[in-house]
């Protein structure tokens, strides 16, 4: 039984930064996708990243000790140790005090994972994320963010504090929020194409429902030939098999057309909704359904420090675009009919996308 020389430094490597107690599961799992490490294609399944459980499974498991589990008991293998059982023994400690007492930053660093980009990384064309990691000293625990590169010295940006990336997120969607009057009028302007998109879709609907009715005709036609015999059995199977997945295809646009017909107009309402007031929403829901309003808003946020600030560059999903330039362009067309600017107008893109927040001083 043969180690995997391909990946066994990496596996080594997790296994000895866990034993630091400075890194999650999921955070590891980010690091080991950085450096390459997936898991083994097969036939049916390609090569992946490694998931969390896939990693847990192998943080607890002897093998790598040189050890060989049969029937509940631990054997010497005849395959070459990669870490040493006094590491293993440490990795199994730390596995079980977190499973004792709840691992608070995996629900940090799931609710903001992969939407965290490193803006030195990036400014050096290298994309990198920002991963969650937490320090206990005298004075507690002191959990920050740093790149995922510099745990190998590719990269300049410091650790980042937890409370200061988070008011700065929150701080970047309450900057989303639309003007009340602007939503409105996104919504008025949305009325007429909606509706002829609905119209359409009642259309093909119908189309599609005369279809079904002639082809069931036909089957019905077959099936009386069938019965006189006055068509060669083959033919008619096949014919019949035809008209069958004819059918088959047509329910299934049925069901699709079904759902469709309201599900755009919904999603682009939902949205409406949701930038009017995102701030508030967002400060009292919980850290899951906060990970569900990110994505709505954002491919990811790059994060930026400088002369000891955040500064979060959004980048925003299509929808989102899309919504802010039409409202911005519908409130330019109502303040060039009003000659007067109006109040409480939501701030321009560019500040949206130039939010800066100090940093904490601790």
């Amino acid at each position: 039984m043969d180690l995997d020389h391909a990946r066994y430094p990496q596996i080594q490597w997790a296994l000895e930064q866990y034993t630091t107690d400075q890194f999650s599961i999921w955070q590891l799992c980010g690091l080991l996708e950085e450096q390459g490490l997936t898991t083994r294609p097969s036939a049916k399944r390609p090569a992946r990243p490694l998931s969390p459980s896939a990693l847990a499974k192998i943080l607890r498991d002897p093998y790598y000790t040189g050890a060989i589990r049969y029937k509940d008991a631990l054997y010497v293998g005849r395959h070459q140790a990669i870490v040493e059982k006094t590491t293993f023994l440490t990795v199994q400690r730390i596995l079980d005090r977190r499973n004792r007492k709840g691992d608070r930053d995996i629900a940090h660093f799931h609710y903001l994972k992969g939407m965290l980009a490193c803006g030195a990384c990036s400014a050096e064309v290298r994309a990198s994320r920002l991963i969650y990691s937490q320090n206990v000293g005298n004075g507690g625990t002191y959990e920050y963010y740093l790149c995922a590169v510099k745990q190998r010295g590719k990269c300049s940006l410091g650790a980042i504090r937890m409370d200061d990336i988070e008011a700065a997120v929150a701080q970047t969607v309450r900057l989303e929020g639309l003007h009340s009057a602007a939503a409105e009028t996104v919504r008025q302007e949305l009325s007429t194409p909606m509706a002829s998109l609905q119209a359409a879709h009642r259309e093909l609907k119908e189309n599609l429902r005369q279809h079904l009715i002639k082809l069931e005709a036909q089957e019905e036609r077959l099936i009386d030939l069938a019965a006189d015999g006055t068509m060669p059995s083959d033919k008619l199977r096949e014919r019949l098999n035809d008209i069958r997945l004819q059918k088959g295809a047509i329910k299934e646009r049925l069901a699709r057309t079904e759902t469709h017909l309201g599900s755009g107009a919904e999603k682009v309402l939902a949205y409406i909704d949701l930038l009017e007031s995102p701030g508030d929403l967002y400060a009292s829901i919980s850290p899951n359904i906060r990970r569900d309003v990110l994505s709505a808003f954002y491919e990811r946020l790059v994060v930026h420090v400088e002369d000891d600030a955040i500064r979060l560059q959004p980048i925003s999903t299509e929808v989102n675009d899309a919504i802010h330039a039409w409202s911005s362009a519908a409130e330019a067309t109502n303040e060039r009919a009003s000659h007067v600017p109006a109040e409480g107008s939501p701030l321009s893109t560019t500040k949206r996308d130039n939010l800066s927040i100090g940093l904490s001083n601790s």
